[in-house]
C-alpha cells in the first residue's frame, strides 16, 4: 500500500482493538499498557491523547515496525455484517492495495479477531 506523503487519518481519534500480543510486544519495548491502551467499548484499545493514537509523534508511528495487528492490517477491516474482510472507505489510498496484500493484511484480521474471540 501506498500511503500519501504525511498521510495519519487511521491514528486520528483511532478506535483499534489491541490483542493480548499487540499489548505484550509493545510492553517488551518499555510502555506500560495502561499508559497507551485504554478498556472502551468492551475491548482494550488504544489509547487517543489529544486525538491522536498515543503512538503518533510529529505524524510518525513512534512503534511503527512493532504496530499492533489492526495497524498493520489497515486500511483492511473486517465487516462484520456482511462477514467478510473490506478496505475501510476512511482511507484515502485504500485504492493501492492489491488483491495479494489484500489477502494477507484480511489474515491478519481474522487471525486477531479470533484470539479476541470475536471470530471461531
Amino acid at each position: 500500500m501506498i500511503c500519501p506523503e504525511g498521510c495519519h487519518l487511521c491514528c486520528l481519534e483511532t478506535e483499534m482493538i489491541l490483542t493480548e500480543n499487540d499489548i505484550r510486544r509493545l510492553e517488551s519495548l518499555g510502555y506500560r499498557r495502561e499508559d497507551f491502551s485504554e478498556l472502551r467499548g468492551g475491548f482494550v484499545r488504544l489509547k487517543n491523547i489529544d486525538g491522536r493514537c498515543f503512538f503518533l509523534r510529529g505524524g510518525k508511528c513512534e512503534v511503527y515496525e512493532h504496530r499492533p495487528t489492526g495497524c498493520r492490517a489497515y486500511p483492511v477491516i473486517f465487516d462484520l455484517e456482511r462477514g467478510e474482510c473490506v478496505i475501510d472507505d476512511y482511507c484515502p489510498a485504500g485504492w493501492t492495495v492489491s488483491d495479494e496484500e489484500f489477502d494477507e493484511k484480511c489474515r491478519l484480521v481474522v487471525s486477531a479477531l479470533r484470539e479476541l474471540g470475536v471470530l471461531r
